[in-house]
């Protein structure tokens, strides 16, 4: 093959491969609920998931100036803020960097991944993260207050910190969001996986990530593998319900063990709450 068609076609790839891994996208979900109070009507959420130490742009300049655009009233990130193969060689700068500058203009809350769970230093990360002003969840929640209204948030610790013992992890999630008391609850966590539990504990709207959005994506048969859930896994992006919980899957924003993505791009996910009046719904249909 000539050389000049053999240097196109490495350029063209090299091309696409950057485009793959660094091109931002946004997604937006709205949730309707009528357990939402009419306070919190229209309140909007930033979630970000997975950056494993990845930049966009110089300071992360990209990925805040699309957040700024949003204007959220709160920013969630769902864990594996760090990449436990990179933090030897500065990735926690990045992560850093980002949550720096999310908290000068609102809200971050923050949940551990399973690469936070591998990093030795994680203790010391977390009283950074706290001391920047990033708010952390333990398998801990709080009522965010709105004239007199409240919305219950609560925060799972990744079950590897658990040595993927489920049973443990499990009652972690009954008795979060049981102390709920019947208010409205957000609930972030890492895994997607645990859908049926986070419903059947009464969690109304949960984020998560881990799944990469399935790294490749097959024209015509969706995310190709995730850990977890092996292949062609069923919760691997986008919005799934499980009774009346609504839980949101971020593709995430980097990469770990293997570097490139395939038809899934970058992500950002920008998600409405919205309140469901089901009196106003008849009342306008009989028009």
């Amino acid at each position: 093959m000539d050389r000049r068609i053999t240097a196109a076609l490495l350029l063209t790839a090299a091309g696409i491969s950057y485009e793959e891994n660094n091109r931002l996208t946004l997604s937006r979900f709205s949730v309707e609920s009528s357990r939402l109070p009419k306070e919190f009507d229209g309140f909007s959420i930033v979630h970000l998931s997975d950056l494993h130490s990845k930049c966009f742009g110089p300071g992360q300049s990209r990925l805040l100036r699309l957040v700024g655009q949003l204007n959220p009233d709160l920013v969630c990130i769902t864990g594996d803020l760090i990449d436990k193969r990179r933090y030897h060689r500065n990735g926690i700068a990045p992560a850093l960097e980002l949550c720096q500058k999310l908290v000068q203009e609102r809200p971050v809350i923050f949940v551990s991944g399973n690469h936070e769970a591998a990093l030795p230093f994680y203790p010391q990360l977390r009283r950074i993260l706290k001391n920047i002003g990033v708010t952390v969840l333990e398998n801990q929640g709080f009522r965010l207050y709105r004239e007199g209204a409240a919305l219950y948030i609560c925060g799972l610790r990744d079950p590897a910190f658990l040595r993927e013992n489920r049973l443990p992890f499990q009652r972690e999630v009954f008795r979060l969001c049981q102390a709920s008391q019947g208010d409205f609850t957000l609930l972030l966590c890492h895994r997607p996986e645990y859908l049926e539990e986070y419903g059947a504990a009464g969690a109304d709207v949960v984020l998560s990530g881990h799944a990469h959005g399935g790294q490749f994506r097959v024209p015509g048969a969706g995310p190709l593998w995730m850990p977890n859930q092996g292949v062609f896994p069923p919760l691997a992006e986008g919005i799934h319900k499980f009774g009346p919980t609504s839980m949101i899957i971020s593709r995430g924003l980097g990469n770990s063990l293997f570097p490139q993505r395939l038809l899934n791009w970058p992500e950002v996910v920008c998600i409405t709450l919205n309140r469901w009046n089901p009196s106003v719904m008849r009342e306008t249909g009989k028009k």
